[in-house]
């Protein structure tokens, strides 16, 4: 039986075949396959491990669909290695899940900086001008709110032991205040902005409440630890940890106290509440994500932080990512006020960081001593098109919500964002480039 090449059939014009072709594949191997062992079954091709997960943020999909659209897609299985069609069982969405644990924060920063530099060879990459600017990544939790964590703590605290409970006899009842916990939830829903005191009232009894469990809980967990049953027990004890601290939290919110440091999810713990002065939503919940990106719109670095940062001290950062993916350090960096600081700091900044302009408006009405520079107004200009490629990367490439688990995720997250946009766009430059080359092979022709 004969198969039929893809490169007979498909349109080597296409964006994606034409993307595959200014990847590095063999230099991503290189770099990735210490990540791998020679024991055991041969692993997927890291250039289709590599690849799909381009595709899953340049298309917006999930592992699962990603999947599919592999099996279905005759550009996609091109662009991720394949000679001809495969019309049997590729992979599995679970595999996704095995590469990003396999391979990590430090895999995906190798994997950034060997396209970006390959990009920078063929000449597509400039490192002149950049411009920077800070957003937030939220996190994929339900909004919180005090009785929601206290509801939901105590539901999993419930159903744990009643998931021990089948395997160990338990000597004492334990009491699940199934129904009256829901009642008290709908409560204090009712109650929202008609009955601030019923409301309080209802908290405070949803408190006493899940801290009765919680203290039953721990019974049970030190009673399994006795018993031998040591991971039951440190499963339940997390639980009992996580809730310990959401009826701490309250009860200083119910006395007028601010929690020094809140719990907003309970499987996302470390997940921080982020203000940037918007209208809507005026709260997110979920990281600081610093980008910088070059006058062609590739993002060039990137930082990632879990709690509320001011901008200017990702700025530092941001330019150190840019010189290890690049090399060198811009010649030009602009922003917004919320990276302004005194003229002194500033001249101290640029000469440590290797910069010989900056472009950042004071803060205030006294105006930068350049503000009337041509090439101040021009990087200013510059920066503000970062705007809208932030705007893609969320609404286009997954950034709008992490579905990551971790700090981890977060940085895991961005970086394919980032990869899938710099992907899109330098196919778009490499075009260009290739129009101008003809025009003056044209000109030279006549």
């Amino acid at each position: 039986m004969f198969e039929t090449l893809f490169s007979d059939v498909l349109n080597p014009e296409h964006e994606l075949l034409r993307a595959a072709r200014l990847i590095d594949w063999d230099g991503l191997h290189d770099a990735l396959c210490s990540y791998y062992s020679n024991l055991g079954r041969q692993g997927k091709s890291i250039r289709l491990m590599v690849g799909i997960h381009i595709l899953k943020h340049r298309y917006d999909c999930s592992d699962e669909r990603a999947v599919e659209m592999l099996h279905e897609n005759a550009y996609w299985q091109c662009f991720c290695g394949f000679k001809t069609f495969q019309g049997g069982q590729i992979l599995e969405a679970t595999s996704l899940v095995k590469f990003r644990n396999r391979i990590g924060t430090e895999g995906m920063k190798q994997i950034e900086t060997v396209l970006l530099r390959t990009w920078s060879s063929m000449g597509l990459v400039k490192t002149k001008r950049v411009a920077v600017d800070t957003t937030a990544q939220p996190k994929n939790i339900a909004y919180p709110t005090d009785a929601d964590l206290l509801h939901r703590i105590r539901e999993k605290i419930v159903k744990q032991v009643k998931r021990v409970r089948k395997e160990v006899t338990l000597r004492k009842t334990f009491r699940t205040y199934g129904r009256t916990g829901k009642k008290l939830l709908l409560g204090i829903k009712k109650f929202h902005r008609r009955n601030p005191e019923g409301r309080k009232e209802a908290i405070k009894a949803l408190k006493e409440m899940t801290n009765h469990v919680i203290e039953q809980a721990a019974k049970v967990a030190n009673s399994l630890y006795s018993r031998g049953f040591k991971e039951a027990g440190r499963v339940l004890n997390r639980l009992v940890s996580l809730g310990k601290r959401i009826v701490e939290q309250t009860q200083q919110v119910l006395s007028g106290e601010s929690p020094e440091k809140r719990l907003y999810s309970l499987h996302e713990p470390d997940v921080a509440a982020i203000k940037k002065g918007k209208s809507h939503p005026d709260c997110e919940f979920g990281a600081i994500v610093s980008l910088a990106k070059n006058d062609d719109g590739l993002i060039l670095s990137h930082v990632e932080y879990q709690h509320n940062v001011a901008d200017v001290k990702t700025l530092g950062p941001v330019i150190a990512g840019i010189k290890e993916n690049m090399g060198q350090p811009p010649r030009e960096i602009g922003g917004d006020r919320g990276f302004s600081q005194s003229l002194k700091k500033q001249e101290n900044c640029r000469r440590r960081w290797g910069i010989k302009r900056m472009a950042i408006p004071r803060k205030g009405k006294t105006p930068h001593p350049d503000s009337k520079e041509a090439w101040f107004r021009k990087a200013l200009k510059q920066r503000v098109k970062i705007e809208p490629i932030i705007g893609h990367l969320k609404s286009d490439h997954r950034m709008n919500r992490c579905r990551y688990r971790g700090a981890v995720g977060d940085t895991i997250n961005v970086i394919w964002a980032t990869l899938a946009w710099n992907t899109k766009k330098v196919v778009h430059l490499h075009r260009k480039k290739e129009e101008r080359q003809a025009l003056k092979a044209m000109k030279r022709a006549a």
